[in-house]
């Protein structure tokens, strides 16, 4: 009996497969690329991990894996990243993130599988008018503009809808601005500010203090996806948010790297953080995750006890650790 886990060789994938593992179970990650020999997250499990190749859209493929490995249970992570990817490959990021959901779905109801949960994101959400209440699962701000929050939310629709008439014990997350171990980077404030750091450069900046972001340490993203897992019945609603529920500025985050690197010069100046998350340095525009208001998860908490234990400055400090050292630490 093992865990299926698509996207497992993806940053929350591996921290997701690893928990599971030291947890005891047998685990198989799914992915388009194999697994990199270089992959620390997910070192030293010999037999108890295997690593299958295919596309979340191969449905044969899957049913094989499913079979062949006696799969009991699957958490969906696969779907085409960066978000700004899909905008320019829209059919074939429909076919990953929307056909790729249902195609798991559609195994799990067939074959009798549960639990199934799926990813899905916080871009959902859309972009509210009020950006200083924390928002419920419920408060999403039609209509949205991108491939990718478009081709999520119908994941939760599908997730939804085969609750609905099947029954399936499935259930949606919603991960937000997710960072730590095993995570590629990423043109993002957070990731460009360590990762320069760790390279022995200076990080000087007039402007971006006050962007504010809600970042989620990998660990207590993997570790709220399991806890959802090991539910023993199916959970009351069909999608979580999943985040630190917190928000930080770049000021702080500056703060906080500067304290880890006393040797460098990491200085930030007020005001919003100029330039694209995801898209490239190229398009000088403010950006939009900056304003988006915090995730409420209090649902999280009440339903499968979801509480995140890493705030920014222990969670940064951890993950330079492993840029440094290779070393994973605890959950």
């Amino acid at each position: 009996m093992s865990v299926l886990v698509t996207g497992g060789t993806g940053g929350i994938g591996s921290g997701v497969a690893r928990l599971l593992l030291s947890k005891g179970y047998d685990v198989v990650v799914y992915d388009v690329s194999p697994l990199r020999p270089d992959n620390k997250v997910l070192a030293g499990f010999g037999k108890r991990l295997i690593d299958e190749v295919g596309s979340v859209t191969e449905m044969g493929r899957l049913i094989d894996v499913v079979k062949t490995h006696h799969v009991t249970g699957i958490i969906h992570l696969a779907g085409m990243l960066p978000p700004h990817m899909n905008n320019l490959r829209p059919i074939e990021a429909l076919g990953v993130n929307v056909i790729g959901t249902a195609t798991v779905l559609e195994i799990a109801r067939v074959q009798e599988l549960g639990p199934v949960i799926v990813a899905s994101a916080a871009g959902v959400m859309g972009r509210a008018k009020d950006v200083t209440t924390p928002r419920a699962e419920e408060d999403v701000t039609l209509p949205l503009v991108g491939i990718y929050p478009i081709s999520k939310l119908t994941g939760e629709q599908l997730v939804y809808t085969y609750r609905q008439l099947y029954q399936l014990n499935t259930t949606a997350v919603r991960p937000r601005n997710g960072y730590g171990p095993g995570t590629s980077y990423r043109v993002q404030p957070l990731y460009d500010v360590v990762y320069d750091a760790v390279a022995g450069k200076d990080v000087v900046r007039k402007a971006g203090g006050d962007a504010l972001f809600d970042y989620t340490y990998v660990k207590d993203l993997a570790t709220g996806i399991v806890q959802l897992y090991e539910l023993k019945s199916r959970p009351p609603r069909h999608v979580y948010n999943l985040a630190r529920g917190q928000g930080v500025t770049m000021a702080q985050v500056f703060e906080v790297v500067q304290k880890i690197f006393p040797q460098l010069r990491i200085r930030v100046g007020p005001g919003p953080w100029e330039g694209v998350v995801e898209g490239g340095r190229e398009l000088d525009l403010t950006v939009y995750p900056a304003v988006m208001p915090l995730q409420d998860i209090s649902r999280a908490r009440e339903d499968f006890g979801f509480e995140p234990q890493w705030g920014i400055e222990r969670g940064v400090a951890d993950w330079v650790r492993w840029l440094r050292t290779g070393e994973y630490g605890e959950y």
